[in-house]
């Protein structure tokens, strides 16, 4: 893919990572990954050094998985659920399976976000409009939360996300390889670099 080949050969002729060359053997590109990821400050990453992080993810071999707790118990889903707009201010009442998630995985949602932008340097925005009554555009879209991720070229990525989707995205982006599900298991990461490329626009030829 030319954003592997691209992206190295211009760290290799800015002289910051000292490479010389690029050799088209799977080890060879295994270890000048590695080499280029232990220089990466995890800190307002660029889309380059995104594409660099998705290679190696592609490229290295996965952990192992890791299963987590299996003894939790299935709460049932708060009847009522009082959704406060964060633009707007106003109150959308809630009573169907929507509440759940509402009350027990919202606030999670917006802290990954949160931390999702302490290592791009462009923005990553929530957008929770449809889940307001009043902020919405359609009474009949279904509630969801939408990721909008401003590039600095000014082009806007947008997509209807979960909370699976965020997991994925704020663990790749700390330069792990697996992520933590929710019942503190790990997971290889490497199954859903397409969807980490599609959730940030990043390209994929």
């Amino acid at each position: 893919m030319w954003y592997i080949v691209a992206a190295v050969v211009l760290l290799a002729t800015s002289g910051v990572f000292g490479f010389s060359r690029l050799r088209n053997d799977g080890a060879e590109k295994s270890h000048l990954f590695s080499r280029v990821f232990d220089r990466i400050t995890f800190e307002s990453l660029s889309m380059g050094q995104i594409n660099i992080l998705l290679a190696r993810l592609e490229i290295e071999e996965p952990p192992e998985a890791v299963m987590g707790a299996m003894c939790y118990e299935a709460m049932a889903y708060p009847s009522v659920a009082e959704y406060i707009c964060p633009v707007c201010g106003e109150k959308t009442i809630y009573n169907d399976f929507q509440t759940g998630f509402i009350e027990w995985e919202l606030q999670g949602c917006r802290r990954m976000v949160d931390s999702i932008n302490v290592f791009t340097e462009f923005d990553v925005s929530l957008d929770e409009t449809l889940f307001c009554d009043f902020c919405s555009e359609s009474s009949d879209e279904e509630p969801a939360l939408l990721l909008r991720v401003a590039s600095t070229d000014s082009t806007e990525t947008v997509n209807r996300i979960s909370v699976h989707d965020l997991r994925i995205l704020e663990s790749f982006l700390q330069g792990t390889l697996y992520y933590t599900t929710s019942n503190n298991g790990e997971q290889p990461l490497q199954d859903y670099s397409e969807r980490i490329r599609e959730l940030l626009g990043a390209s994929d030829n």
